[in-house]
């Protein structure tokens, strides 16, 4: 059913804010005929993975309206009960409404707190690695429902240290990490510092068992073809 508002949050401005114009112009037309109308056009590329990240939180809103409506029409069947007994219930099932037209507390955060932190890791992963697919959106959304922004950028870091400028990379940085338990950027420092320097042992031991050959040829006076 038509809509006369909708709410736009903040959170959807800074995912849109930073993709091309043109993109930004169908996320925008693509939210609003979504929110009021209820209609879902058809997009392809950044602007349908951005318009897949809000669309959870106007599904929430359109069912919390449809809820007030709901319980506007039972306040209304029980016109005949008590006059007071419809007012309370009036001032109680308008607050719903001016819920989901005014209130900015955002308590269903459905698509914002899948987004969170989402447009600083876009940012980073677009300067450093290269530009985002909707593909890569996709993937660092997903991670981002599960670890803070800080532990992903991190990953992004490291695979950039390396070298390794790929989404599959650093899948491969935050799988390690899910499955040790990381939940922080200090426990994720910690065990790359012990990888590292089991890495070494394991270098150092090499060369001291190469050291120790050369010793032994030398001494029983082979030469390297022996």
């Amino acid at each position: 059913m038509a809509r006369d508002s909708f709410i736009f949050y903040r959170s959807f401005y800074e995912s849109i804010k930073e993709i091309p114009e043109d993109a930004q112009l169908q996320v925008y037309k693509a939210i609003s005929i979504y929110a009021l109308e209820q209609e879902e056009i058809e997009l392809k590329g950044i602007p349908k993975a951005i318009f897949s990240l809000v669309k959870p939180q106007l599904d929430a809103n359109y069912k919390k309206y449809e809820n007030g409506k709901q319980s506007k029409s039972k306040v209304k069947a029980k016109d005949k009960q008590s006059k007071s007994k419809i007012e309370t219930n009036v001032n109680e099932n308008e607050n719903v409404n001016d819920n989901e037209n005014v209130n900015e507390n955002n308590n269903e955060n459905v698509s914002d707190s899948c987004v969170d932190g989402l447009q600083e890791i876009i940012d980073f992963y677009n300067d450093n690695i290269g530009i985002i697919t909707p593909y890569g959106i996709e993937i660092l959304s997903d991670y981002a429902r599960e670890m803070s922004k800080d532990l992903i950028i991190l990953a992004m870091k490291k695979s950039v240290e390396a070298n390794k400028r790929t989404i599959q990379y650093i899948k491969g940085i935050l799988n390690n990490w899910s499955k040790s338990g990381i939940k922080t950027v200090i426990e994720a420092e910690k065990e790359d510092k012990k990888f590292r320097e089991n890495e070494n042992k394991q270098e150092i031991k090499k060369e001291s068992a190469k050291e120790e050959a050369e010793r032994l040829r030398k001494e029983w006076g082979l030469s390297d073809e022996d």
